[in-house]
């Protein structure tokens, strides 16, 4: 299963593994302090489009399209694939920066890691 918080949010038993996937980095004290697994910025949006839709946060639904089409056009969609295979037997958490705990880029990456389960030949 895959989860999405905000990375300040208290730590629990059942986050499994917590991934940062935002494109910005992370400082190694905010990664030790907010129990950070693994920083993935590369699997976050493009730095424009993050920058962007920073400014925008009304534009979510162009921010998700964006993003998922980057998503499924570069070198990770294999990786993602495992990472959806992986979720079924698995506990991850996606951590965000986000104000937004409904519209920021872990949930538009968990989004799409799900879509690639349920649709596993398409991309």
């Amino acid at each position: 299963m895959i989860r999405v918080k905000h990375f300040m949010a208290d730590c629990q038993i059942d986050d499994g593994q917590r991934l940062w996937v935002e494109s910005i980095g992370l400082t190694r004290d905010l990664q030790e302090m907010c129990q950070v697994h693994h920083v993935l910025s590369h699997l976050g949006p493009p730095m424009k489009l993050w920058l962007w839709y920073e400014s925008h946060p009304d534009g979510w639904e162009h921010f998700r399209s964006k993003y998922h089409a980057h998503l499924s056009s570069g070198p990770y969609v294999g990786a993602l694939k495992e990472l959806a295979a992986a979720a079924m037997h698995e506990e991850f958490t996606f951590l965000h920066q986000n104000d937004n705990p409904h519209r920021n880029a872990a949930i538009a990456l968990a989004e799409f890691v799900a879509e690639l389960h349920n649709q596993p030949g398409k991309v």
